[in-house]
C-alpha cells in the first residue's frame, strides 16, 4: 500500500467482491478473485473461473471475461491516477479459452500516460504453463465522478432455417433456457424488430440489472450483448457456430439505466 489512491482502489475492489458496491453483475464476474500483488499502476491477481460465468459450452463466457478485465483495468488506473476513468476504446483479443474451475493469473498495468489519455494492458494467462488466454488493451480518459417510448413489435423473417435456428437460440438465451443466466441477464428485455439473413435490428431498454456503480450501462454487459448479437447474426448467415477470436468495441458515449 503505497498511497491513498492504491488503498482507495483496493477498497473499491473489495466492495465489489463483497457485493456492497454495484448491482451484482460485477460481483458475479469477479467471484473468487484474489489480489496477490498491488502497487501504483500495476496489479496481479489469482482467479479460478466460477460456474456463475459459464457459457453454454462450460467455458468462460467472453462477456464475463471482458467485464472482469475492464474492471481490473479501471482499478489499476485509479491506483495510478487517483481518478475515476471512462473507457473510450476497449479491445480484447482471445487467444485461447478457459474452462469452468480452471485456474488463471491476471496482470494489469498502466503502460502509457500521455496528456488526458491513460493506456492500460490486462493479460489473462493459464496458471502453470503461462499460455495467454486473452489480452485487453484499453484507452481511458480520467473524469471527476458524478453523482420508452412505445415502438412497434414486429418480426420479419427471411432466409431459411439458419435464420429460424438463430432466432430460436436467441429466444432460448433470453428466456434463460440456454446458458447459465449471465447471458439472459445482459439481454433482459431485448426485442427483435427486424431479422433477415445476415442482418438484424433490435430494440432495447437498458435494465437495472446491468448498471455500473454510476447508474450507467456496464461496459462489460454491453460487450456481452454485442458479442451475443454478433454471433446470432453470423449464424443466421453462415448456419454455423462460431468462436470469437478478436473483439473490439469503441465507446463514443454511454447510456443510463432505463
Amino acid at each position: 500500500m503505497e498511497n491513498d489512491s492504491l488503498q482507495t482502489s483496493l477498497a473499491w475492489l473489495r466492495g465489489i467482491l463483497q457485493g456492497k458496491i454495484g448491482h451484482g453483475l460485477d460481483t458475479r464476474v469477479l467471484q473468487g478473485l484474489r489480489v496477490i500483488h498491488a502497487e501504483k499502476g500495476f496489479m496481479r491477481f489469482d482467479f479460478v473461473v466460477p460456474k456463475s460465468v459459464s457459457d453454454i459450452d462450460g467455458k468462460w463466457n467472453v462477456g464475463a471475461l471482458a467485464s472482469l478485465v475492464d474492471l481490473l483495468g479501471g482499478v489499476t488506473i485509479f491506483s495510478f491516477a487517483n481518478r475515476v476513468v471512462t473507457s473510450v476504446d476497449f479491445s480484447v483479443s482471445y487467444y485461447s479459452t478457459a474452462k469452468i474451475q480452471e485456474h488463471v493469473e491476471i496482470e494489469s498495468k498502466v503502460s502509457a500516460n500521455k496528456g488526458n489519455l491513460i493506456h492500460v494492458v490486462v493479460e489473462v494467462k493459464r496458471k502453470g504453463n503461462g499460455e495467454v488466454i486473452a489480452v485487453e488493451i484499453n484507452n481511458d480518459i480520467p473524469i471527476e465522478k458524478k453523482g420508452a417510448k412505445e415502438k412497434r413489435n414486429y418480426l420479419k423473417m427471411e432466409g431459411g432455417d439458419s435464420l429460424k435456428t438463430a432466432l430460436a437460440w436467441l429466444r432460448g438465451v433470453i428466456n434463460g433456457k440456454i446458458g447459465h443466466g449471465l447471458e439472459a441477464r445482459v439481454l433482459q428485455g431485448l426485442r427483435v424488430t427486424h431479422a433477415e439473413k445476415g442482418f438484424m435490428r433490435f430494440d432495447f431498454v437498458v435494465p437495472n440489472t446491468v448498471s455500473d456503480v454510476d447508474g450507467n450501462w456496464h461496459v462489460g454487459a454491453l460487450a456481452s450483448l454485442l458479442d451475443l448479437i454478433g454471433i446470432v447474426t453470423i449464424y443466421s448467415f453462415a448456419n454455423r457456430v462460431i468462436s470469437t477470436v478478436d473483439f473490439n468495441a469503441s465507446y463514443y458515449s454511454t447510456a443510463k439505466i432505463q
